[in-house]
């Protein structure tokens, strides 16, 4: 091993190779799968900014844990768990696009994408323990990361609870924000690296303060994309999470803050799909934004950025950490609108 430190470009790069050597070697050993496969190698490549892999890179740097191999692959395997969430999300949301191809389940039929998302969750467990780590360290780790694919599940599970409600508070939409996404995007990654470093609790904590208050503004970014961002840093419909009928912070906070006739039309046909016509999209967009919460939702985002900042700021953590981790909340939390 050595202490070279690559770019988030370089990182991409070398966990990307990692991901095709796996999944190439999954063609052989298992050739009844290899539709499964082929299409989980399909969509990883399709895009994605790697930011989970990323940020588990950086937290076992932040540990004192030197670049090889075997953090690459252990990283890389955050990647196909994502691959596995995002599967199922868009069976559930009925999405018909994702990083602008048509979804897994669209291409191929529901039981395919339910066993492509299956697969994905079972080669991300396979490529995380055969990553190189001695025995002892991995399960350390492993306990977050067992964690976090409860969350997620938890998260996507209190999502679907609570898709028909009108009345969703905005504390209980950014919690369920922070299990479904913000933790298994940052935090958790986080993590997952400094505990294959074999980093002390107090370490392992000020990574967590960091990570988790960046997650959830990584998360309210998300939303924001989802209904005012652009087609080509989104990679789906910029309407979809309006026509999904997301309880977000957004839906959570409009509902709240109109009143009379304007809140009856955004309760009733946010969420309509294919019964919105354009021009009503652009009216929900509207009463968003005139209502103010998106206002309250920016507002949120910096608070919790600010906060995240504080912490790195105050973490025991060499200088090419403190970079690379202060980059990657840029990368995570000022996306274009």
């Amino acid at each position: 091993m050595s202490d070279f430190s690559p770019s988030l470009t370089e990182l991409r790069t070398a966990v990307d190779a990692e991901l095709r050597r796996f999944l190439d070697g999954k063609f052989d050993a298992v050739p009844d799968a290899a539709e499964l496969i082929d299409e989980i190698a399909r969509l990883v490549s399709a895009g994605g900014k790697r930011l989970r892999p990323a940020f588990c890179y950086w937290g076992f740097r932040a540990a004192g844990g030197r670049h090889g191999p075997e953090i690459v692959r252990a990283a890389a395997s955050l990647e196909l768990l994502h691959t596995f969430a995002i599967v199922h999300d868009d069976i559930m949301d009925g999405s018909d696009e994702r990083r602008g191809e048509p979804t897994v389940h669209v291409r191929h039929g529901l039981g395919f994408g339910l066993l492509a998302g299956d697969l994905a969750l079972v080669l991300a467990d396979a490529l995380f323990f055969s990553a190189g780590f001695p025995p002892s360290i991995s399960l350390r780790a492993f306990g977050a990361y067992s964690l976090m694919r409860l969350e997620v599940i938890a998260g996507q599970h209190l999502d679907v609870r609570h898709a028909p409600s009108t009345e969703i508070s905005e504390q209980e939409a950014r919690h369920i924000a922070v299990l479904k996404s913000g933790r298994y995007s940052i935090q958790k990654p986080l993590v997952i690296g400094a505990l294959l470093a074999d980093a002390p609790d107090e370490l392992v904590a000020g990574l967590s303060a960091f990570g988790d208050p960046l997650g959830e503004a990584f998360q309210l970014r998300d939303d924001l994309l989802g209904s005012f961002g652009n087609r080509s840093s989104l990679g789906k419909p910029v309407d979809s999470d309006i026509r999904e009928g997301k309880r977000n912070v957004l839906f959570a906070a409009t509902a709240r803050l109109l009143t009379g006739s304007d809140r009856e039309l955004f309760v009733d046909r946010w969420g309509r799909r294919e019964a919105l016509s354009d021009d009503e999209v652009q009216q929900l967009r509207d009463l968003v934004e005139r209502s103010g919460a998106r206002a309250v939702a920016e507002d949120m985002l910096q608070a919790r950025a600010e906060e995240a900042a504080r912490a790195i700021a105050g973490l025991d953590v060499d200088h090419q950490a403190r970079v690379a981790l202060r980059a990657l909340a840029h990368e995570a939390t000022d996306r274009e609108i």
